[in-house]
């Protein structure tokens, strides 16, 4: 298979509005496009951009930042009036970051430095095309639920690989375990996974095993009947029996004892439950959904989790990326939290988005949902400025100055500038090389946790 068949049939297919004023690039994006599957549209100016959008139904525009009478940027300001579900890619020369970081704040999806590199120009758009495929998913969902239940929001590849993946296996009855630092959302992927399944109309049942002391899990999970110990006044039925015909997430999965580990084991291999005090057991038809924020393999290794019930978890592995690798997610979350929150309109200044996108997180989504919180309550105005930043979120931000650290780099930066994910990803080629292909010797030599570096090597393609 030649390498133009496989990158036409990976591509997701999609309808595309090129606009772009310089005939060649033009005929090379569409050619290029076109070769990966997509159907293409292109004109050469924003006035036939908006006249193409109005006439035909579009998932992704791609338009050039720098053009006669209407530009990029009013092009994106007049698609996101017109629709606001509209996806749009700009296409920047080399230096013009900043402005393509400003279209991003105004609502573009992402963009694209000219010289166009093919590749990274596909693996945007598929993205792009996906997102839109999601924003409408998500719409109709809240549609048809009156906006109740929180729903995923994201710009960045990342995520949306992320969501790719729910996609594939929500209806499949498998068992996932999803991994991610605390905060990043994984009970929010958990619901995603049960609302695209069959099993959306049936009871979604979400447990915190490290909230719920031990002596009492076993009953929270299995339920009791009258009488089983101390306190036990009345019959109580368990999680696993309220989820009965829907899905069981069980969060904070590495922290349970290993004797319920045993029993949960039991329930994967059997479907039925022992509720305690009963005299037989139980049958069930659950779903299970688990997560943790440990590194599992290691607790496997030292005999702190079982090595079975590990891989009947560990089906599908869904890796969530703390915030801090997914920035182009921030200000879309931070105005979708201010949607939520603020009792008015907010606008919000530029220097408040740069002070959000310089922080690290350490919290993750649940830290910025807080502080979005806290700004909305103590703005007295109709406008976000750096004043409203929280102090430790400032200090941390003009800290992390861009280049403090060079002088500890193994390598010189280049002048031109250099393309970060593709640099990552020949360190990665390059230590797999190094360790023969040994992924727990990669790990260790990038001093990562190896389900990381999976993600890693599943993101780039590499494995």
């Amino acid at each position: 298979m030649t390498e133009t068949t496989q990158e036409t049939q990976s591509a997701t297919a999609g309808q595309l509005l090129v606009v772009e004023d310089d005939d060649s690039l033009r005929e090379v994006l569409t050619f290029n496009l076109e070769e990966a599957g997509f159907e293409v549209t292109a004109v050469a100016s924003g006035t036939e951009g908006l006249e193409a959008y109005d006439a035909d139904a579009f998932d992704v525009v791609i338009t050039d930042l720098r053009m006669p009478e209407i530009d990029g940027m009013e092009l994106l300001d007049r698609l996101v009036e017109r629709d606001p579900l509209a996806v749009v890619v700009m296409v920047t020369a080399f230096g013009s970051k900043d402005r393509a970081i400003e279209a991003m704040r105004r609502g573009a999806f992402h963009y694209v430095e000219k010289p166009v590199n093919k590749r990274t120009l596909l693996a945007v758009i598929e993205t792009a095309v996906e997102y839109r495929r999601v924003r409408r998913e998500n719409r109709a969902l809240k549609d048809g639920n009156d906006g109740k239940g929180p729903t995923i929001v994201a710009a960045s590849p990342e995520m949306n690989a992320v969501m790719r993946r729910v996609d594939k296996v929500a209806d499949s009855g498998a068992t996932v375990l999803i991994r991610g630092e605390s905060g990043t959302g994984k009970e929010l992927v958990a619901r995603a996974l049960h609302d695209r399944s069959s099993r959306s109309g049936a009871p979604f049942v979400a447990v915190n095993c490290a909230a719920i002391p031990e002596e009492l899990l076993e009953s929270v999970l299995f339920g009791h009947k009258k009488g089983a110990f101390t306190g036990a006044t009345a019959d109580s039925e368990g999680k696993f029996a309220a989820a009965d015909g829907g899905t069981l997430f069980l969060d904070e999965i590495a922290e349970m004892s290993a004797e319920l580990q045993s029993k949960l084991l039991r329930v994967l291999e059997t479907g039925e439950i022992d509720t305690v005090g009963a005299t037989r057991p139980q049958q069930v038809d659950v779903r299970i959904l688990a997560a943790t924020h440990r590194d599992i393999e290691g607790l496997v290794e030292e005999g702190r989790f079982r090595e079975d019930l590990f891989y009947r978890l560990n089906v599908v592995p869904l890796e969530i990326p703390p915030l801090r690798e997914r920035r182009e997610d921030i200000p879309v979350l931070v105005r979708a939290f201010m949607r939520e929150q603020a009792d008015r309109e907010i606008t919000i200044e530029r220097e408040v988005d740069d002070a959000l996108m310089a922080y690290d997180w350490p919290g993750n989504v649940r830290e910025l949902r807080n502080v979005v919180e806290r700004m909305c309550l103590l703005c007295e105005g109709d406008r976000l400025t750096a004043e409203d930043v929280p102090s430790q979120v400032h200090t941390a931000s003009s800290n992390a100055t861009p280049g403090s650290d060079a002088e500890t780099l193994p390598f010189e930066l280049p002048e031109e500038g250099l393309d970060l994910m593709d640099l990552e990803r020949r360190v990665i080629e390059a230590v797999l090389d190094k360790t023969d292909g040994n992924q727990s010797a990669a790990a260790r030599y990038l001093n990562l946790p190896r389900h990381k570096l999976i993600y890693r090597l599943e993101k780039f393609g590499l494995k």
